[in-house]
């Protein structure tokens, strides 16, 4: 599996979208071949390097015919950055057929037994998660934020991490498991293969670990 990098563009909407779709497109073409977040950063209704969301991204993908390019035929650039203007407006059909087109749903607040039975039966799910420190005095917030840019093993966890504001970075759970009795969420990052676990992390799993479920 190939850990993507985002650089220094606040882009991880994008990242995250096209690690979600990784399934989907399998599904329709018998194959992998990642889908190109370069295309959404320059072309989707969100803000490039200044951060989004997946509505924007998914809407935009909607107007595109439900169509998104690999990677390979619309590249990042060397820095991330959002080029000028969108450079390719065609790409694979992500949707089944004409009535079964690409859509989303958003699952019920704090049900993580229910978020694991859609991974288990229909592959990832993009999260949003308080992953960034703010420039408050907030002890807990600061310390969740260096235990996260710092991480590198084991099961994350951060006691009283906020769980309902500051939803600022996203990533895709694309797994779970038990390690030393401990319940944890499998994440793919977009901050490539130096930081965590090979551009992985394990975060709790049941306590709705710094709102990852909200």
């Amino acid at each position: 599996m190939q850990i993507k990098n985002q650089r220094y563009c606040g882009s991880c909407y994008a990242f995250a979208l096209v690690g979600a779709l990784k399934k989907t497109y399998a599904q329709i073409y018998n194959t992998s071949g990642p889908l190109s977040p370069q295309q959404l950063i320059d072309c989707s209704y969100e803000n490039g390097c200044e951060g989004g969301s997946f509505v924007g991204v998914l809407n935009y993908i909607h107007d595109n015919g439900d169509r998104l390019n690999l990677e390979k035929d619309y590249p990042s650039t060397p820095t991330g950055a959002k080029q000028d203007k969108c450079q390719n407006f065609t790409g694979q059909v992500l949707s089944y057929n004409a009535t079964h087109r690409l859509q989303y749903r958003q699952l019920s607040t704090g049900n993580e037994n229910y978020m694991k039975q859609i991974v288990y039966e229909q592959g990832p799910i993009y999260i949003y998660y308080n992953a960034r420190k703010r420039e408050d005095n907030d002890t807990i917030l600061h310390q969740a934020s260096a235990k996260f840019d710092h991480y590198g093993y084991g099961i994350y966890d951060v006691p009283g991490c906020p769980t309902h504001e500051n939803m600022n970075h996203a990533m895709v759970i694309i797994g779970y498991g038990t390690q030393n009795g401990t319940d944890y969420w499998l994440m793919e990052n977009s901050w490539g293969i130096t930081w965590g676990d090979e551009g992985f992390i394990k975060i709790k799993r049941g306590a709705n670990m710094c709102g990852l479920a909200t």
